[in-house]
């Protein structure tokens, strides 16, 4: 298309997440598994696992291959571990994965009301750029058949190119406005994004 716009946008609301008999704790958790199923994702590579809350609703039938700075107290156990920061790993691992998951660090201030879980939601900054980096080793090394990429976006800028690399973009709303801002902690969104990038799709990120 002319402006390289060429996705699939969906929204999805947490309470509708929450009827759902089994979900309405951690409804992200089967809204993201759901996600798994529909591109028969089973080979994970989450470089981002933290506590491993995304697949705390997933079947057992997936292989999950952890990687954060430090072992965090999970609530999923993964199958193999790795301490390490993203680009490193990306670097350094071999074969492929149908996913490689990315949920990258983005606020060094958070929000008071969640200063009690700092730690599992803050550790370190992670700027746009490598970001962008980050999707471009997986390009260029053939890691794995889908980048799934949650993100929100500190600007139009940050927004438009995701939308113009991604394939599938999903909103996914909030009931509560909890989620700190990028300039002094002002709670400015109730929402979330995942990208889902197929690698066959992916173009030059330049």
């Amino acid at each position: 298309m002319r402006d390289g716009f060429n996705f699939i946008f969906a929204v999805e609301d947490q309470r509708d997440w929450q009827a759902v008999k089994g979900c309405f704790k951690n409804s992200f958790s089967c809204f993201f598994c759901h996600l798994l199923r529909v591109f028969s994702i089973r080979r994970v590579l989450d470089v981002n696992f933290g506590i491993g809350s995304f697949y705390e609703k997933c079947n057992n039938d997936l292989e999950i291959i952890a990687v954060d700075v430090k072992r965090w107290d999970w609530i999923v156990k993964p199958d193999a571990f790795v301490i390490s920061d993203m680009m490193a790993v990306l670097d350094a691992i071999h074969g492929k994965f149908d996913a490689i998951v990315m949920d990258p660090p983005y606020n060094t201030r958070p929000s008071s009301r969640i200063k009690s879980r700092i730690n599992y939601l803050y550790h370190g900054h992670v700027e746009f750029d490598m970001v962008l980096n980050s999707i471009e080793i997986i390009k260029h090394r053939g890691l794995a058949n889908y980048i799934i990429l949650k993100y929100m976006p500190a600007n139009a800028d940050e927004e438009i190119k995701l939308i113009q690399l991604s394939k599938y973009r999903v909103m996914w709303r909030f009931v509560r406005y909890t989620i700190a801002a990028h300039s002094k902690n002002r709670v400015v969104r109730n929402y979330s994004e995942i990208f889902v990038f197929p690698l066959w799709s992916l173009r030059d990120l330049s």
